[in-house]
């Protein structure tokens, strides 16, 4: 049994559409304002203890007070579109097709930022 299996048919489909929800929006390096926001109110919402922005636009979230401390990770910016003529789907549309997720990021990393937030 994978860890995907534990997950409950609303949360999977929660956790797919937040995935495209991020890479819908375009977040070049050093203006991920909008999708780290996102992020933000995703975490409230899924019951993190705390969520802050701090000066730098970093975005941290804590769940419980154990003496452990487990991180995630992962970076939410991208490159930039110069070739949106070539790509087969449109770069931030966040379409599925036959069960693969496409888009800027969907690879590197927002669906594992995704996949993160939800594992918190």
């Amino acid at each position: 049994m994978s860890a995907a299996d534990l997950l409950t048919p609303d949360v999977k489909k929660d956790l797919v559409q937040f995935a495209q929800d991020l890479i819908r929006i375009q977040s070049l390096s050093g203006q991920e304002g909008e999708v780290i926001r996102v992020i933000e109110k995703k975490m409230i919402a899924l019951g993190y203890d705390e969520v802050v922005i701090d000066s730098m636009g970093n975005l941290l979230g804590r769940i419980g007070d154990g003496d452990k401390t487990l991180l995630f990770d992962s970076h939410v910016d991208t490159v930039d579109v110069r070739d949106e003529d070539e790509w087969e789907y449109p770069p931030f549309s966040g379409a599925i097709v036959d069960g693969r997720l496409h888009g800027r990021g969907s690879v590197d990393m927002k669906s594992a930022a995704a996949a993160s937030i939800y594992a918190g």
